[in-house]
């Protein structure tokens, strides 16, 4: 399930409270943001965003390895829910004027059944659907979301013939330059173990002196650009919340005063984004109560 939280307020949000949320916040949600990726969506494109970091990417940092060379993120197998996810999003946006509004309220939900007997119950209550037009819309829906299902999983069947052929295409080129390159003669430069070990021990200390010096202003250097550094704000806030009165400040507040003492200027976005993420990791230490943060024991 993706959680969001307000850019505005910074309150937690489920998908299905976006909406509301809009019209009831003090502050004003111009934006909401993923709690797991940090990602900031305008207007309804929140609505797209059906899936994110496995538990494991953000639970189990120390033992987490990620993807394996040569495996990209985007060719990672969907579960059959949020599969499922991504068609209700993308039926959204093709569907009749007639149930289009009802083909929204679902894709806003995680838990819709894909089954058609399940969905059928799910979509009548959920919708509150009621009368003689009830089963008239929910067969309406059902019919949709099974054509744009059956035309997912026809592209999807004709992307993976096409990366198949890519892939035996290119094991052949391979074969063949393996062959050719046999005949060559390869020249190796050969650096004395005295040389390779001074220069290994001066790229160390000068990359430890950089890392040091980048964190006394609370950022770390990412080619050439600054990012907030994560680690080094968590620890300014737990000082922070431990000074102030009943270890309570407001979340506008605590973030102020990080941005000062690691002088951040110019970096407030990425400080909101990097706060927000510290606080939903934290949440055993940190409580948040609307507005207020509250570090506990």
């Amino acid at each position: 399930m993706v959680f969001f939280s307000c850019d505005g307020c910074g309150d937690m949000l489920k998908k299905n409270q976006v909406d509301a949320h809009v019209y009831r916040c003090k502050v004003g949600c111009h934006a909401v943001s993923c709690v797991d990726c940090s990602m900031s969506f305008y207007g309804d494109d929140y609505r797209a965003h059906t899936s994110c970091i496995s538990e494991a990417e953000r639970y189990e940092k120390t033992v987490y390895r990620g993807n394996r060379k040569g495996e990209s993120q985007k060719g990672k197998k969907m579960t059959p829910q949020e599969a499922w996810n991504h068609v209700l999003v993308t039926a959204a946006e093709s569907a009749p004027q007639s149930i289009r509004h009802n083909v929204e309220q679902l894709s806003c939900m995680d838990n819709v059944p894909r089954k058609e007997k399940q969905f059928r119950n799910f979509a009548v209550n959920s919708l509150r659907l009621r009368g003689r037009d009830a089963n008239r819309v929910v067969d309406a829906v059902w019919s949709h979301l099974a054509k744009v299902r059956e035309e997912e999983q026809k592209r999807r069947e004709g992307g993976q013939q096409t990366k198949g052929d890519q892939s035996g295409n290119g094991s052949k080129e391979r074969e063949g330059a393996r062959s050719g390159d046999s005949h060559d003669k390869v020249q190796c430069i050969v650096i004395e173990p005295t040389e390779q070990a001074q220069g290994g021990e001066g790229d160390k200390a000068d990359a430890k002196g950089s890392c040091d010096n980048n964190q006394v202003e609370g950022t770390q250097s990412n080619g050439g650009s600054k990012e907030v550094c994560p680690k080094l704000v968590k620890k300014t806030m737990k000082k922070l919340l431990k000074k102030a009165p009943n270890r309570t400040m407001k979340v506008k507040e605590l973030r102020q005063e990080v941005k000062t003492r690691l002088m951040l200027k110019g970096l407030e976005k990425e400080l909101k984004k990097v706060v927000a993420q510290q606080i939903n990791v934290s949440r055993k230490k940190i409580k948040v109560d609307g507005k207020l943060v509250t570090l506990l024991g």
